[in-house]
């Protein structure tokens, strides 16, 4: 249940807090994921349930069978090599590139999103925070500053976007607006710009229409072309699995059960479904230090806890990897939790093909300001040894 604190205590949590005139703080509770890891373990779960995953394949055109769309050509992003794929339905789930593929199946589509940049910062904390701010700017936006992965996330914008999706980035009017937003509530100790470490920007998929992003719905927009195939865009990460039965049973109602009759009916397919790896992560870290690598020293506490919050029971397989090569067991970097075996696990286990893939999307290295040259070297020297 939500509750009031005074200033003096709410600083315990939130030591660089701006306590001048302030009355009272309310206080929630709210929960927090690392949305990379997320989509990882859930293209992991579509894997084992029979989906064929391919990482850094292009869609450069779409396949027609008498005016249908009955597949895609691809392109293989890390060596040129194109091909093609064909298939009785073709389901266009491309985020902010949605329309961009909806205009291969119909060139005259109009269009049916607006995109919303939102940028963040992460910056290193001066100070151990327990809590979250959530501040108001304004009736529609709230910044905020959030502990996350050891360090402090600020953000975010909210501003319509007519570029490129792939060239969306952090601006210096981002970086300005987001630590003046910030500094409502946060002493200027903790908003210097030598804290920030790493800087991003994505995009929110919004319904296309009039008005000012920050006001817009957050809505899934689920069109048919005249192809026949169907383009599902925007919503959150808080609603995708209601999003997913929804999109599937509009394929499972289709003319002609393109899904195939051996298909088993959406109505019957498990509702909570865990990810893969899910597990109370203190009984994870607490088994990784007991257990103890052997043979080696026994592993970091903060590398128990970063692996057992990041893998769940996965981790155990990566321990493993450090088990039978004590090497593996090392830091990848002196100031990060992180070890070589989840180098070797993400280009094993989970699709890794470049540097950025493992050290910005599959650990917290970039987020961290540690991804160095030297760093990434070594990272893609390990990669390439599949």
């Amino acid at each position: 249940m939500g509750h009031l604190l005074g200033p003096s205590k709410a600083a315990q949590d939130v030591p660089e807090l701006r306590t001048e005139n302030l009355k009272a703080v309310a206080v929630y509770g709210d929960d927090q994921m690392n949305d990379s890891r997320m989509a990882l373990m859930t293209v992991r779960a579509a894997v084992e349930s029979g989906a064929v995953v391919l990482n850094h394949a292009e869609v450069t055109g779409l396949r027609f069978t008498r005016g249908r769309v009955t597949g895609a050509e691809l392109k293989d992003r890390t060596n040129g090599e194109e091909f093609g794929v064909n298939a009785r339905l073709v389901l266009n789930a491309t985020g902010p590139w949605v329309d961009h593929l909806r205009r291969m199946e119909n060139p005259d589509a109009a269009p049916s999103i607006r995109l919303s940049k939102g940028a963040h910062l992460v910056l290193k904390r001066t100070s151990p925070w327990k809590a979250a701010l959530a501040t108001p700017i304004d009736k529609y936006r709230i910044t905020f500053a959030l502990p996350w992965e050891d360090m402090l996330l600020l953000g975010t914008t909210d501003e319509e976007y007519e570029g490129e999706p792939g060239d969306v980035a952090v601006n210096e009017k981002d970086i300005a607006q987001i630590l003046d937003e910030a500094a409502f509530s946060i002493r200027d100790q903790q908003l210097s710009r030598d804290l920030i470490t790493y800087s991003f920007a994505g995009l929110r998929v919004l319904p296309g229409g009039p008005g000012d992003t920050s006001k817009a719905k957050r809505e899934t927009v689920v069109t048919e072309g005249r192809g026949g195939m169907l383009s599902v865009a925007g919503g959150k990460w808080t609603t995708f699995r209601h999003i997913g039965r929804t999109v599937m049973k509009k394929l499972e109602s289709l003319p002609g059960h393109p899904l195939g009759e051996d298909f088993e009916p959406i109505n019957e397919l498990p509702k909570k479904l865990p990810l893969p790896g899910v597990a109370n992560p203190r009984a994870v870290a607490h088994r990784l230090l007991v257990d103890g690598p052997a043979p080696g020293p026994r592993m970091a506490a903060d590398t128990a806890k970063h692996l057992a919050t990041h893998y769940g029971s996965l981790a155990f397989d990566i321990a493993r990897l450090a088990n039978d090569n004590p090497e593996l067991g090392e830091r990848v970097h002196q100031d990060a939790p992180e070890i070589w075996a989840q180098v070797v696990y993400a280009r094993d286990n989970e699709w890794a093909e470049t540097a950025d893939d493992v050290l910005r999307r599959r650990t917290t290295l970039t987020i961290r300001g540690l991804a160095t040259d030297e760093v990434r070297g070594k990272v893609q020297d390990l990669l390439d040894k599949k």
